[in-house]
């Protein structure tokens, strides 16, 4: 998957917008982080949560996934090589960890962390 197809799939879930999370981009919805990606784009990581999902994409595809530590152990935090990764699973574990984030977000706050939109102005 191409950064530019991550980036574009990440944003058009609900309610998710990107924010600089260090020298990260990272898609949110309110203020919690459902996914990062490299300045760069090489590699992404998403929240997946379920430590046994996470040992078997792990096992299952050695090339396209990588622990990051204690994030992907305590956190469920997983790496994805961008260029290495089926994007049809990508699209599903990014669309499980939005849904799983978006669950435990309030509307209200999700309503307030979103970048302010500007209003067009109208011609006189």
């Amino acid at each position: 998957m191409t950064p530019k197809a991550f980036r574009s799939f990440a944003l058009s879930l609900p309610d998710a917008h990107e924010e600089p999370h260090f020298d990260r981009a990272s898609f949110r919805v309110g203020k919690k982080i459902f996914a990062t990606m490299t300045a760069d784009g090489k590699e992404a990581m998403v929240k997946v949560g379920s430590i046994d999902r996470i040992d078997t994409l792990l096992k299952s595809f050695p090339a396209a996934f990588f622990d990051y530590g204690g994030w992907t152990w305590k956190g469920g935090a997983l790496g994805v090589r961008l260029a290495e990764v089926d994007p049809e699973l990508l699209r599903e574990l990014v669309t499980a960890a939005h849904g799983n984030i978006a669950a435990r977000t309030p509307s209200r706050a999700r309503a307030a962390a979103r970048p302010a939109r500007k209003k067009p102005q109208r011609r006189r």
